[in-house]
């Protein structure tokens, strides 16, 4: 896997949301990405993100106001699960691996929780219409995130394609209309069936309230597949801690409070209330300064909800976290450049790469599995924790990672990270890039949010 990857595939304009909706959004979207802001500050906060990669790993995301939006759902195969409808032919799959292969790795592992907590609700919901049948097979909600596995049977085709696996549906929620946050994708699984999955972001809505999706059209046939889901908390909710920190701060004149803090298996979320006129932006690391993966967010009329990756698995009760409040329109982009550090792998190991601010990491392993390398390295500080770090090969191919780097130590920044397998490694080398800029940047303010795991859960 090279680290430059074609864009997905044009969809058809006919289908896209209606003009007010499409106004809306790129109202409510800001000028910048997360990733940028995480760029800006990767010093303070260490984590370093690739600015290359944000111009191809596209977000498929939307920002939907209003209860009733016209969406072409080709959903994301996001979860491998059994559906007591569909019977023994149905074999397990995972499709973040599928997800990871097709979109660059941009959900996080906290989707992984789901089924390996057992924290979705098997349904027996299913409707078929012109031979086409539905099966709604799973549902997830912690408050935070909505997870909706789906299962699409063609009983009478020969065998589907591309154009048969799509997916045009309206939905609202009964009595509350929620902005929601959406990424989707899909998976043929068989000469018949294509699976998929929902997976938004968004507001919380009162427990056991009821999602009706109205489905006109699978693939190219029209129809009626109508069906009303059941969002519950019940699964997850044990597992979730809410915490009410009302803590206030007041950055570059704009005050603010930070509301509430939600951490679940799957997701965490801080909720903010600011200066209607302020323009912020939220970074969260753990008491170990592990930044916590950006899963985007929503916001208006004086209301944040920026939404994050779970605790890791390595520090799953942190004495507290940190919020860092910074201002997001500071003037222009300070210029930067890009330093490029080699390392040839015919020498042996271990390796040092000089990395940002007098730090670096070191290289101390590199296993060979039948489809991944393995990286293991440990930086110097916590801006290098998370390096811009690729193979390159003789031809000049670059090979990055889909996959997230795994801290392995409390008392040091020791990580693995997963690349795609490679075959051969004598003729590789390895390949830091460094961004160094002109001047410093203005620092984000850090507030400190105590966990009492005292309580559940």
């Amino acid at each position: 896997m090279t680290l430059h990857h074609a864009a997905g595939k044009q969809e058809d304009a006919s289908l896209e949301p209606s003009k007010a909706v499409q106004r809306r959004i790129r109202q409510l979207s800001p000028s910048f990405t997360f990733e940028e802001l995480w760029e800006k500050h990767r010093r303070d906060l260490g984590e370093k993100r690739n600015r290359a990669s944000q111009t191809t790993k596209l977000r498929t995301r939307w920002l939907w106001a209003g209860h009733a939006v016209l969406l072409c759902g080709i959903l994301l195969g996001g979860l491998g699960w059994y559906s007591p409808s569909v019977g023994a032919a149905l074999k397990k799959i995972f499709f973040i691996d599928l997800f990871y292969q097709k979109n660059g790795g941009l959900l996080d592992d906290g989707l992984y929780q789901i089924e390996k907590q057992n924290l979705g609700t098997p349904t027996n919901i299913s409707v078929t219409d012109k031979n086409i049948q539905l099966t709604v097979a799973e549902v997830f909600y912690d408050g935070v995130q909505l997870v909706i596995n789906y299962q699409v049977d063609y009983l009478k085709k020969n065998k589907i394609t591309e154009e048969d696996a799509s997916f045009y549906y309206e939905y609202d929620f009964e009595g509350v209309h929620p902005t929601m946050m959406g990424t989707h994708e899909f998976s043929i699984t068989g000469d018949h069936t294509f699976v998929g999955t929902m997976v938004y972001n968004m507001e919380p809505v009162p427990d056991h309230t009821i999602l009706n999706v109205k489905i006109p059209k699978i693939g190219t046939t029209f129809g009626k597949w109508d069906v009303a889901v059941p969002i519950s908390v019940d699964k997850a909710e044990p597992l979730t801690k809410i915490i009410h920190p009302q803590l206030k701060g007041t950055y570059k004149g704009h005050s603010f409070e930070v509301e509430e803090l939600t951490l679940s298996p799957v997701s965490t979320q801080v909720k903010v209330k600011r200066d209607e006129s302020a323009e912020l932006y939220y970074l969260l690391e753990d008491d170990l300064q592990t930044p916590f993966l950006s899963g985007g967010g929503m916001g208006g009329q004086g209301e944040d909800r920026e939404n994050f990756g779970p605790l890791t698995e390595m520090n799953p009760h942190p004495a507290y976290v940190t919020l860092l409040v910074g201002e997001r329109n500071q003037g222009p982009s300070i210029p930067f450049t890009q330093r490029e550090e080699y390392a040839d792998l015919s020498g042996g190991l271990p390796l040092t790469l000089k990395g940002a601010d007098g730090g670096g990491i070191e290289i101390t392993g590199i296993q060979q599995l039948e489809d991944a390398t393995v990286i293991y390295y440990e930086a110097s500080n916590a801006a290098n924790q998370i390096p811009f770090l690729m193979f390159e090969s003789p031809s000049g191919e670059r090979i990055s990672s889909k996959k997230r780097p795994v801290r392995l130590s409390r008392d040091s920044f020791s990580y693995q990270w997963e690349f795609p397998g490679i075959s051969s490694l004598s003729e590789m080398k390895l390949l830091l890039i460094v961004d160094e800029f002109s001047e410093e940047f203005e620092k984000p303010m850090k507030i400190r949010i105590p966990l009492d795991w005292g309580t559940r859960p």
